[in-house]
C-alpha cells in the first residue's frame, strides 16, 4: 500500500482476552512487511496502559472483553493518542458494534474474514479510511441514532453550526459514506482539498473518525436518510 500518510511499517498493538486468538492474529499480519505487531493485551485497561507507553498506529480491538471492555478501552484510546481502533468481533453484534463505532472506532471487522482481507484493513485504517464487515456503516449509526431517541439532537446541532458550507457539504460525503475522492468530484475540489476541509471538520466537532462524524450529522438531522 504506497500512501505517504500511512507509517511505514504500521505498528499494531492486538487486543483479545483469548491467548490464541492474539496468536492468530499476530501470524497472519507477520505476512505483511508492511505490518509490525508490537505487542499483545488481554483486555481493555492493559491496551490503554500498552497505547500510553508504546503508541501503536493501529490496536485491533476485541468488542468483548471481561473487566474494561473494548467501548470503554477504544473511548480512552481515542481521547488519549492518535491510535486508529479497529473493532474485531466473532458474531455480528449490532449492540456492542454500535457502542465501539460511538467511541471513535474506526470500524469493525469479523474475526474469520480471509487473512488478506485482515492485512488490508489494517492498512486501511492506518490511512484513515473507514473499514465495514457485513453491513453499511450508515445503517449502523443510523439505528444508533434512533437508539437515542433524539436525545441528543440539539447538542448535535450545535456542534455542526460551527461548520462552513464547505465543511458541511464534506461532513455530508462523510456521512454517506463517500470517499474523498467521490466527495471532492461531486464539489468540483480535489481530493487533497476534501482532506484539508475534513481535518477542520474533525478538529471543530471534536472527532477522531469518519464514523463519529456521520453519527453526529445523524444526530442533527442531516444524515443521508434526512437529505
Amino acid at each position: 500500500m504506497a500512501n505517504a500518510d500511512v507509517p511505514s511499517p504500521v505498528r499494531v498493538l492486538v487486543v483479545d482476552d483469548e491467548p490464541l486468538i492474539r496468536s492468530g492474529f499476530r501470524f497472519v499480519l507477520a505476512v505483511d512487511t508492511a505490518i509490525e505487531v508490537i505487542g499483545e493485551a488481554a483486555d481493555g485497561a492493559a491496551a490503554v496502559d500498552f497505547v500510553r507507553a508504546h503508541r501503536p498506529d493501529v490496536v485491533l480491538m476485541d468488542v468483548r472483553m471481561p473487566g474494561v471492555g473494548g467501548p470503554e478501552a477504544t473511548a480512552a484510546i481515542v481521547a488519549q493518542s492518535e491510535a486508529r481502533v479497529l473493532a474485531m468481533t466473532s458474531i455480528d453484534a449490532e449492540d456492542q458494534l454500535l457502542r465501539m463505532l460511538s467511541a471513535g472506532a474506526s470500524g469493525y471487522l469479523l474475526k474469520d474474514e480471509p487473512p488478506a482481507r485482515i492485512a488490508d484493513a489494517v492498512l486501511r485504517t492506518a490511512a484513515g479510511d473507514t473499514v465495514v464487515s457485513g453491513r453499511s456503516t450508515a445503517q449502523l449509526v443510523r439505528r444508533a441514532v434512533e437508539a437515542e431517541g433524539g436525545t441528543g439532537r440539539r447538542a448535535a446541532e450545535k456542534r455542526v453550526a460551527v461548520l462552513t458550507g464547505r465543511e458541511r457539504d464534506v461532513a455530508q460525503g462523510v456521512a454517506r459514506g463517500e470517499t474523498n475522492q467521490e466527495i471532492g468530484s461531486a464539489l468540483h475540489v480535489s481530493a487533497g482539498t476534501v482532506k484539508t476541509h475534513l481535518e477542520q471538520v474533525f478538529a471543530k466537532l471534536g472527532v477522531r473518525s469518519r464514523v463519529q462524524v456521520g453519527i453526529i450529522l445523524e444526530r442533527a438531522g442531516l444524515g443521508p436518510a434526512d437529505l
